[in-house]
């Protein structure tokens, strides 16, 4: 099976070799040892609280503060999925949280654009004659004001062409405040880019619903809490909202109290859109056929709901149509599905 990671954050993603050089070269460790033992300590573990996994990033940004940093990790992160079966990913960044060491927005996503494109060629490099792409979601962190809102907005406007695909709002959910955003929201869409919203992440489902009216999204990040109110979970039916799982993130934020008791069977018997996604392949130790699995073994997920999963992850991709269709093609061949209908 071939599928699409539409939630994958750059700084939740290092190779564990890559963290543990990162970490010495810029004395965050003395040496490998010690960098070792900081990576096993930064590992996300059950029920830790969205407050409390959100606190772990302030090390693995500390390490991407640099061009090189940021390409190296992009480029690994692109090859290592692509050995996992993903043949597209949409790889989520906050700019300003990597300007520490004077890097200007523009330079910040360069460095991570050509990263990608560095790791998207190795994979073709190696004699397989499938392709992966690979795009760039930045977020606007809850808590920013309206005008750095707007300022990441303009900086994902003028690479739009470029491999920047969409805007996402993340961070602590506790802060969420739609209308602060709106404006912003508003003229990422203006400028053709997608919008994705970390939204009822084991928060209201209220929220869930002003990231769709209010800020526009087509896609909401987790939405554990979406059948939580009748209302929300009609809107993003009508609407064709896709949600972004992530099993294992869940587990570890607390917004689920196992895999097994993950409302996912649930939303897709309610006909909701979904997608299984990896949210940080380090810090939570899974890759996305990991994930598939979990859907299938703990919460007896069938080859049908799984196919459709995979095929959603292609058709909800923020690629320009004819990519997004030739991504849709290759996903539904490789489950053994018939292509879909002509789009009008």
């Amino acid at each position: 099976m071939l599928v699409s990671d539409l939630h994958v954050h750059l700084d939740g993603s290092f190779r564990e070799e890559t963290l543990v050089g990162l970490a010495v070269e810029r004395g965050l460790e003395p040496d490998e040892s010690r960098a070792r033992d900081l990576a096993r300590r930064l590992r996300f573990g059950p029920a830790m609280s969205l407050g409390a996994c959100l606190e772990r990033f302030h090390v693995t940004t500390a390490l991407l503060q640099t061009s090189k940093a940021l390409e190296r990790v992009a480029s690994e992160l692109v090859r290592d999925s692509y050995l996992d079966g993903v043949r597209h990913l949409e790889v989520r960044l906050c700019p300003a949280l990597h300007a520490g060491f004077g890097l200007t927005g523009q330079e910040i996503v360069e460095s991570v654009l050509a990263g990608m494109e560095d790791g998207a060629g190795r994979a073709a490099g190696d004699g397989s004659t499938a392709v992966v792409t690979a795009g760039l979601v930045l977020a606007v962190l809850e808590g920013m004001s309206a005008e750095e809102a707007a300022d990441v907005v303009d900086l994902a406007a003028g690479y739009a062409e470029s491999g920047v695909l969409g805007i996402d709002l993340a961070g602590d959910e506790a802060l969420f405040d739609a209308a602060r955003y709106a404006a912003a929201f508003g003229r990422a869409r203006d400028a053709g880019l997608g919008v994705t919203v970390h939204a009822g992440e084991g928060h209201e489902a209220a929220h869930i619903r002003d990231a769709v009216e209010t800020l526009g999204a087509e896609r909401i990040g987790h939405g554990t809490t979406v059948l939580d109110s009748p209302g929300t979970a009609d809107l993003v039916a009508e609407r064709g909202v896709t949600l972004e799982v992530c099993l294992t993130s869940s587990v570890h934020t607390g917004a689920a109290r196992s895999v097994a008791e993950h409302p996912l069977p649930r939303m897709l018997a309610a006909g909701l859109r979904v997608t299984l996604a990896t949210d940080n392949r380090f810090l939570s130790a899974t890759t996305l056929s990991r994930e598939y699995d979990l859907a299938a073994s703990e919460l007896a997920l069938d080859r049908r709901d799984l196919d459709r999963m995979a095929i959603e992850s292609a058709s909800s991709s923020f690629l320009p149509e004819p990519e997004r269709a030739r991504l849709e093609s290759l996903v539904r061949a490789s489950v053994g599905q018939d292509a879909p209908p002509e789009r009008e």
